[in-house]
């Protein structure tokens, strides 16, 4: 064998070797995805009431001995609770029952002379607690802007750099549910209500890594402070598209900090930020985030410009109801753009608004979204269309809207001509119930390319504070144990503006944090969250918060659950109630969310009924 030939073989064993590694690699992980998927999946509900007893509460009656003194806890309260419901495995081994504890950071402190101090007895019945329920425990690192009541709130929100800032200055305390809301700052990590997040988190991990090391294993999971985004004003009402578009973060630190982002990100290149935005600035410093909406205020100059649209996409929504339709068919809607068809969506969001006001439709599925990109559109006056299909495919015409696609002169846009004729189709008729939200006729967009950028570093400002609490529990004998996100889901909303929020990038994957989603309505059970979980590819996940917003029977949410387990599903939370004393609650419930038997609201009351029968082994297993 001569030395070509040789080292022509030694090549080829080692590609043959790799290609083994490989294929080895790969089935490696297809048993590591298949065995993660035998495993049951966590139900672990988050069980409220327990403040009193956890010492971070006033009592509004005396407490039972078994919370206080030295070795007091929730424990006896998470137990007969869970135990209302099923055995902690079900029949057939596909679920366990573990809890959630939910533990308010800022609740832990209380003033002393000094200043505010962590209670270390609250510290110490959150871990006796872990220690006495023999169960998988999800750990709920709890601090947003939802208040608890915590008396260190207000004197914290004193401070505008623990606020978020909208252009005009820190956001004021708003009210969601009748409750404070406190827009706490995400854009440092410097301010006093991180610190005081930091001290709460340290105080409490080294409580519980002083436990024996099989307390806890029963940790199963711990979940980063809960949703974690951007605030705006008007937070309960405000997150639609066509209100006021007023955004957060515009502190002197986070102005600071765009322009570091934007130095970093054009690796201190301004001319190739000026290629990319058409713009002439002559160094960062210059630069400003958009803050002012054109078609409303003043510009100095057009890189001002902010508005729903300015990152070049308009959303275009609105609902339909067609009783023409089987039931449970879902309509779709398409939509054509100058005669061309751009868009078909299904008209399949919950649009609780419409199911109130039209209870006759027998469901609340009836919303739908498309998100035009008009960016690389000519200026001109253009034609919107939005089409329903019926049965057979026949089209029928909801609507026309037009839309000025303005250039940066603002000069008067002239009308531009159908591209190829719209196809035949029929007036709605009585069978169609249908309305469309936006855009409003007429309505002028002005794409502005530094708002993208903006909204990037906005996100990108979610994830890093996130981060930083990741870290810190790396430090700590909790790093092992799966670190997680508690985030909202705004993109398949129908109605919602999820750049208000900018959470998106703070559900993909980020150093080695799990992803944990909060889910309402229809991203509970049907095809919108296993599409966009499959396009994010992330193999495993956590629902942090499951809200079908409607009644299930066993079968059905046995179903539901069970998809969620085939996707990756580890954990599964659900708000619960303790049970009334003497069976009959008599006081209104604090979370019209909860499970409660005697909760209506949402179908709470089946869907608490449902959880029993699939744990005691009385649903259907045709699986």
């Amino acid at each position: 064998m001569n030395r070509e030939q040789h080292q022509g073989r030694g090549f080829d064993l080692f590609c043959l070797a790799l290609a083994l590694a490989l294929l080895a690699a790969l089935i490696a992980l297809s048993a590591w995805l298949w065995q993660g998927r035998q495993q049951p999946l966590l139900l672990a509900p988050a069980i409220g009431e327990l403040s009193d007893c956890l010492e971070m509460a006033a009592p509004a009656q005396p407490l039972e001995a078994a919370c206080t003194g030295e070795h007091g806890s929730a424990a006896a309260r998470i137990e007969s609770t869970l135990q209302a419901v099923g055995p902690r495995r079900s029949a057939d081994g596909r679920f366990e029952l573990g809890y959630t504890l939910l533990v308010p950071l800022l609740n832990l402190f209380e003033p002393r002379a000094g200043g505010w101090v962590v209670d270390a007895q609250a510290v110490r019945r959150i871990t006796n607690t872990v220690q006495g329920v023999d169960r998988p425990v999800v750990l709920y690192l709890f601090s947003t802007h939802f208040s608890e009541h915590a008396p260190i709130e207000p004197a914290l929100a004193q401070d505008p750099a623990n606020m978020a800032h909208t252009p005009q200055g820190p956001l004021p305390v708003d009210r969601y549910m009748s409750w404070p809301l406190y827009p706490w700052s995400i854009a440092r990590t410097d301010n006093a209500i991180t610190q005081r997040r930091e001290q709460a988190i340290g105080a409490l991990t080294q409580a519980l890594c002083a436990l024996p090391s099989e307390v806890r294993q029963r940790i199963a999971g711990v979940n980063l402070l809960g949703e974690v985004h951007h605030l705006y004003p008007d937070f309960e009402a405000g997150m639609g598209h066509g209100l006021p578009y007023v955004l957060t973060d515009y502190s002197p630190t986070s102005r600071a900090g765009f322009r570091a982002w934007l130095r970093q990100h054009f690796r201190g290149d301004i001319a190739a930020l000026n290629a990319q935005l058409g713009s002439g600035f002559a160094s960062f410093d210059q630069i400003e985030p958009p803050a002012r909406d054109i078609r409303h205020e003043r510009l100095d100059h057009f890189w001002q410009h902010i508005d729903d649209a300015a990152a070049g996409t308009l959303a275009i929504s609105g609902w339909a109801h067609d009783a023409a339709l089987p039931k449970g068919a879902t309509p779709w809607v398409r939509v054509y753009l100058d005669g061309q068809p751009v868009g078909r969506v299904p008209a399949h969001f919950v649009r609780q608004d419409v199911g109130q006001a039209r209870p006759e439709f027998g469901t609340d599925k009836v919303g739908w979204r498309y998100d035009l990109r008009f960016a690389d559109q000519p200026p001109g006056v253009h034609r919107i269309d939005v089409v329903l299909e019926g049965e057979g495919g026949r089209l029928r015409h909801l609507g026309t809207r037009h839309i000025a696609v303005m250039g940066r002169d603002q000069a008067t846009p002239a009308p531009m001509p159908l591209r190829q004729p719209l196809p035949p189709m029929a007036p709605p008729g009585p069978q169609l119930q249908f309305w469309i939200d936006a855009p409003l006729d007429g309505r002028a967009v002005f794409y502005n390319p530094l708002v993208p950028l903006w909204h990037a570093f906005r996100n990108q400002q979610v994830v890093d504070y996130l981060a930083h609490f990741d870290r810190l529990l790396d430090d700590s004998c909790l790093a092992g144990v799966p670190h997680r996100t508690q985030q909202i889901y705004p993109a398949e909303k129908a109605g919602w503006d999820g750049t208000r929020f900018a959470s998106e990038q703070s559900l993909l994957p980020f150093r080695d944090v799990r992803l944990g989603i909060n889910l309402y309505g229809e991203a509970t059970y049907d095809d919108s969250f296993f599409d966009w979980l499959a396009r994010s590819r992330q193999p495993v996940y956590s629902v942090t918060e499951f809200h079908p917003l409607r009644a299930m029977g066993a079968d059905e949410l046995r179903r539901v659950l069970l998809r969620h387990r085939a996707h990756g599903a580890q954990s599964l939370s659900f708000f619960l109630h303790l049970p009334p004393a003497g069976g009959t609650r008599t006081e209104p419930l604090a979370n019209p969310f909860a499970l409660d038997p005697a909760n209506p609201l949402h179908g709470s009351d089946a869907l608490y009924r449902a959880v029993q029968q699939i744990m005691q082994g009385r649903a259907a297993a045709r699986d």
